[in-house]
């Protein structure tokens, strides 16, 4: 809203008698309309971005427009066949068409969209299009780049929310069951695990897990499930044939489709009975994560947990980040990661210097890596909570031989 918009309004309030709004909210007016930044704008679908569905908490597949006067004051603006449903699914906001001027380009329309609201001049994301905001400049519209404020709403969760991330981790916990009883019950036939009269593969386990999830309201892609060698390289997601007593780097973290939060969990199995250099690897990995979560606390800096895990490490004898270059071998990825709308999010647990405070959810997922033996990950979600306490979040064991 523009000054003189301003000063009309409390112009008009004043000759209409209504002063009183002024002199009993002299605070709202300076603070939310004097003094408040330009408007959050955005343009995408809210399938996928993630921002996009954090402003406007309605889910759809095609791209529309959020302006966000304030946090009281969203309109959203839609195609004409979304309109019915985005004012059923959504509260507390204003719900418009985008196609109210048909003669006119979709520039135009969102330039009128944000003037008719006051402003000429809107703060944007870094993932805004570069093509639009150029066009919206063309028209007038002066652009800010915003990269702040939303990622900073979006770290902090609230009691529903990390409730919504904690029920996705219990389905979470229910497929690695579901894994872990597969993986027990499969016969053997030389060093190999068949299932139903077939070798039982990586790319079979992750359709179950798919499946798993999509007969719960969850859903997953890119699920880790990475046997072997090639589990040294972290982010594998795992082919061919399950074999006895090589490690099985499990890593899953599906979405519910209902509140759109993750979760995200990672552990180690052996079929059999795991080297004893696998089993050093394991207790090494677990080691770093007791003395992680045992250094997460409220207030304390996340580089600080990074750090007790890298120490660990390196009492141990295995190769970590700062080193020398990053190692091809041992630990080398940081200790964890924000959790919430996007798998990945801010807060960093690794050498950044933000602190740990309430509202976030992290990672704790140490690991270890050898191209000759393969990965170690073990991974649990903590949450600090809004009164300040920590709770893991996770409630699954550690184990690594199923036997």
């Amino acid at each position: 809203m523009t000054a003189f918009s301003v000063t009309a309004r409390l112009a008009g309030y004043w000759v209409l008698g209504t002063g009183y709004w002024v002199l009993f909210f002299p605070r709202y007016f300076y603070y939310d309309v004097l003094m408040s930044q330009p408007p959050l704008f955005h343009f995408a679908e809210s399938y996928n971005d993630a921002d996009q569905y954090c402003l406007s908490g309605f889910l759809c597949p095609d791209p529309f427009a959020v302006l966000e006067i304030s946090r009281r004051k969203v309109i959203l603006a839609v195609s004409s066949m979304e309109e019915g449903r985005a004012k059923l699914e959504t509260s507390g906001k204003t719900v418009v068409s985008l196609h109210r001027k048909k003669s006119i380009s979709l520039n135009q329309i969102l330039a009128d969209l944000i003037r008719d609201h006051g402003t000429e001049r809107v703060r944007v994301l870094p993932s805004f299009p570069v093509g639009l905001a150029q066009d919206l400049k063309g028209e007038g519209i002066g652009i800010e780049i915003d990269g702040r404020t939303l990622r900073e709403r979006r770290r902090v969760k609230t009691l529903g929310q990390i409730k919504a991330i904690e029920q996705a981790q219990r389905s979470c916990e229910g497929v690695f069951t579901m894994v872990r009883s597969l993986l027990a019950g499969c016969p053997v036939k030389g060093d190999v695990l068949f299932h139903e009269g077939r070798p039982l593969t990586a790319q079979k386990v992750r359709s179950m897990i798919e499946v798993f999830f999509l007969e719960r309201g969850f859903e997953t892609a890119d699920t880790i499930f990475a046997p072997g060698r090639g589990g040294a390289d972290p982010h594998w997601r795992g082919e061919g044939p399950i074999h006895v007593g090589v490690p099985i780097v499990m890593d899953v973290f599906p979405r519910s489709r209902k509140s759109r939060y993750h979760s995200d969990m990672s552990r180690t199995f052996v079929v059999g009975r795991a080297t004893r250099s696998v089993r050093e690897m394991h207790a090494a990995v677990v080691e770093a994560q007791d003395v992680a979560l045992e250094r997460i606390k409220q207030g304390v800096p996340l580089s600080e947990v990074h750090q007790a895990v890298c120490d660990l490490f390196r009492k141990r004898g295995y190769p970590v980040p700062g080193d020398g270059k990053f190692p091809r071998r041992g630990f080398i990825h940081g200790t964890g990661h924000g959790l919430g709308l996007e798998i990945h999010e801010s807060p960093s647990v690794s050498v950044t210097a933000e602190i740990f405070q309430p509202g976030d959810v992290v990672t704790i997922e140490p690991g270890l890596y050898d191209r000759r033996i393969g990965g170690m990950r073990i991974e649990d979600v903590v949450a600090c909570m809004p009164d300040g306490t920590v709770r893991n979040l996770t409630q699954f064991d550690r184990e690594l031989e199923i036997i």
